[in-house]
């Protein structure tokens, strides 16, 4: 099955704090693909050093994308106050990418690895397969 990272587990890899094996093993080595959502994200917060692996990252992994941007982004958007009506403790950027990259999932199929534990509140209002890790 595909799999893709959330920010979150880019980043543990990219620093060594999680082995990609390990991570592939939740996932059963499927393969891995890139939300270009997660691309942004890693570039933004990226030291020039850092940054350089990210764009080896953007080069080597096939993108992930809901079949429609426009309708993610208009789901999005309905749903992040049903979800996250308290969202000032996370922030609500942040979550409108986590919204955006649950709907990628469901409307792919594609399984998101995370270690944000609030992909489990949006499970409730959004089916999509996701491995906590």
């Amino acid at each position: 099955m595909i799999a893709f990272f959330d920010t979150s587990v880019h980043i543990d890899v990219l620093r060594g704090d999680l082995q990609l094996a390990d991570v592939l093993a939740r996932v059963h080595g499927g393969p891995v693909r890139l939300s270009p959502i997660v691309a942004s994200e890693l570039l933004r917060g990226a030291s020039a050093r850092a940054a350089r692996a990210v764009e080896r990252l953007v080069a080597t992994l096939v993108p992930i994308e809901p079949p429609s941007w426009r309708g993610a982004w208009l789901e999005a958007g309905r749903l992040l106050p049903r979800v996250f009506a308290n969202h000032e403790s996370v922030g609500l950027a942040r979550l409108q990418n986590d919204v955006l990259l649950a709907l990628t999932a469901r409307h792919t199929g594609a399984v998101l690895v995370s270690k944000d534990r609030h992909f489990v509140q949006l499970q409730r209002q959004v089916r999509f397969t996701a491995v906590l890790l």
